[in-house]
């Protein structure tokens, strides 16, 4: 089906426009008052000398999510703000509450397409999406699964419900990219890392230029004999072509092992520190990575562990510029379209 006519079939359904409706976003007075809060907290972080993190990609679940500890944990890491998007919550109604209730903390981030909400009936989701985006309440769009793997706590406990796969090139993954170009607003997209998946991606890359989008997982490979392409020189050649793609940094540590394949799943890393041909990258593109944690409820505890092996294995090993602008700056400019001036 061509583009155009997908277009107009999802326009009749209600899940794509076929009229910009990026105005949506600047129509809410409040969002003014939102972005100066969250930079009143990045500036009171970088005052005392310290580098502010805003966590681009955490998975909120409400009665799982221990709020308080959170912020216990963001107020000791310089946290300065965790984009939470809520799973389980079609409406992501519990986005808006958490900002509501501690305005300098989070940003407000529609539902994450990690449960079956998405991948049974993406159109209802989608739908959603739009209604949450038309409000010019939400700032990100949550991480949408089109290619997964079970997680490894998923493994431990002998659950394979999350081994999905929606096509990129089908009904969502365009209705997906068509809504962040229509809105401007980035989404996350958590895409296994293998020579078969990959032309797929980067035609819709192609056939969507505007859309921001943001590859969760940045050289994460959990079966390596299925991937042969990917590598430093790949990454640098998609962010050459495509200006609207970004990476991020939400990997396990260097020594972490994906149990069903029995490999290494972090191949940013080389004895225990990251490769000299990853840093180059990072180095000569730093726009275009974002700090995450990956965060979900049962890894809660782990939170200051992996906060703690950004900083340490790769913040602190760049140069002063990109760490900045990896650790917050392009996550502030992707959400309020504003490049970071203090």
């Amino acid at each position: 089906m061509r583009r155009r006519d997908f277009l107009q079939l999802m326009a009749l359904a209600g899940v794509v426009g076929l009229t910009p409706a990026f105005s949506f976003a600047n129509t809410n007075p409040e969002r003014h008052q939102m972005i100066e809060v969250w930079r009143g907290r990045i500036k009171a972080i970088l005052a005392r000398d310290r580098l502010p993190i805003l966590d681009a990609q955490a998975t909120y679940v409400a009665g799982k999510t221990n709020v308080e500890r959170m912020l216990g944990y963001m107020d000791d890491l310089n946290i300065a703000q965790i984009a939470f998007a809520p799973a389980y919550d079609l409406t992501a109604g519990s986005a808006l509450e958490l900002q509501r209730s501690h305005p300098e903390y989070f940003i407000p981030t529609t539902n994450s397409g990690e449960w079956n909400g998405w991948w049974d009936d993406p159109a209802r989701f989608l739908a959603a999406v739009r209604q949450q985006l038309q409000s010019g309440q939400y700032f990100f769009m949550g991480e949408h699964e089109f290619r997964h793997y079970p997680s490894p706590e998923q493994v431990r406990a002998g659950r394979s419900e999350r081994d999905i796969t929606v096509d990129i090139t089908g009904p969502a993954g365009q209705g997906l990219f068509q809504l962040s170009e229509e809105f401007g607003v980035a989404f996350q997209l958590h895409y296994e890392i293998e020579d078969r998946l990959l032309p797929a991606l980067e035609t819709m890359l192609t056939n969507y230029p505007k859309a921001k989008v943001i590859w969760c997982h940045l050289a994460m490979i959990r079966y390596p004999e299925r991937s042969s392409r990917y590598g430093p020189a790949y990454v640098r050649s998609l962010i050459e072509r495509f200006p609207g793609l970004h990476f991020d940094l939400a990997v396990p540590p260097p020594a972490s092992v994906y149990g069903p394949s029995g490999a290494r799943d972090s191949t940013l890393y080389a004895n225990g520190r990251l490769r000299d041909d990853w840093k180059a990258v990072l180095e000569a593109h730093p726009d275009r990575f974002l700090a995450a944690s990956d965060y979900r409820p049962p890894i809660e505890g782990a939170y200051p562990k992996i906060i703690g092996h950004q900083r340490e294995l790769i913040l602190d090993v760049l140069s002063e510029r990109s760490r900045h602008s990896i650790a917050y700056q392009n996550a502030w400019r992707l959400m309020t379209g504003e490049v970071w001036a203090g």
